[in-house]
């Protein structure tokens, strides 16, 4: 049985949630089934995944250095520069840039959605451990910069409803996999719709003026490089918004840690002259 450090964890005995997520753990530890098929599988399989799903999984390895999208090659010249990003031309952010993990696909989607809306809380565990593998292995110096790791904040009412942040989640864990502290440094000024199927000039907006750091926090960033851990980057309006309080409370460079992302693929016509 899966031993829980009750000593360690956010788990509160008078809260009926936060009991049932300790339970669910329990009754669904790592490493008995594939977390995607639910196929039983050794205790050894990386990341809970069985060897079928694994080979579905999409790793993200050629991706624009900004926003951290997978770069397709849509030109014919074999030497197309990984710059020349499609999503990120002619765009200008406040964050410095965005490190994503995997593809948002039907297989990847299915973790996040677990975590966030059954309850599988051990599935951070999964999730932060794909990222601090990619990390180590792909952008060892990037992680070496980050002074502090932070996360998007959820709107109070949802953090009620959820009993969890799941960012807050990832991002403990990765805390702890780099010893880099973690800090619940941003809060909420109001409540926002939800942003599923806002365009961005709607997110946009929408996110105007809704982040801010806490007044305790402030007095460290003063030059720091303070990484963003959110579940999934779209167009990447809620990390410039946390990079802009960020900055302009002293902080030096802002970088998202984004588990999933999805293509951008410019529209047909595009390609037409």
């Amino acid at each position: 049985m899966k031993k829980i450090d009750l000593e360690n964890t956010a788990y509160k005995k008078d809260d009926k949630k936060n009991f049932i997520r300790l339970i669910l753990d329990i009754i669904y530890p790592q490493n008995l089934s594939c977390v995607f098929c639910k196929m039983p599988i050794s205790r050894s399989n990386k990341y809970s995944v069985c060897k079928s799903c694994y080979d579905q999984m999409v790793f993200i390895i050629n991706a624009c250095p900004k926003c951290g999208k997978p770069i397709i090659n849509t030109s014919l010249k074999n030497d197309n520069d990984i710059l020349d990003c499609d999503y990120c031309r002619n765009k200008s952010t406040i964050y410095d840039r965005n490190i994503s993990f995997l593809e948002y696909e039907d297989k990847s989607k299915h973790l996040v959605f677990d975590l966030k809306y059954n309850s599988k809380t051990f599935l951070a565990n999964n999730i932060s451990d794909i990222m601090t593998d990619m990390l180590k292995e792909i952008y060892p110096d990037v992680i070496a910069s980050i002074d502090y790791i932070t996360y998007v904040p959820m709107s109070k009412k949802r953090s009620k409803d959820r009993g969890f942040n799941q960012a807050g989640e990832i991002a403990k864990r990765l805390g702890k996999n780099f010893d880099i502290e973690c800090l619940d440094m941003i809060d909420r000024t109001r409540d926002t719709r939800k942003l599923h199927g806002l365009n961005a000039d709607d997110r946009k907006r929408e996110l105007r003026g809704v982040f801010k750091v806490q007044d305790d926090y402030t007095k460290y960033l003063e030059d720091r490089v303070v990484a963003v851990v959110d579940d999934i980057f779209t167009t990447g309006s809620t990390l410039n918004e946390i990079a802009k309080v960020l900055k302009l409370s002293g902080a030096k460079e802002v970088i998202g840690l984004t588990f999933l992302t999805g293509k951008y693929e410019k529209p047909i016509i595009e390609y037409i002259e």
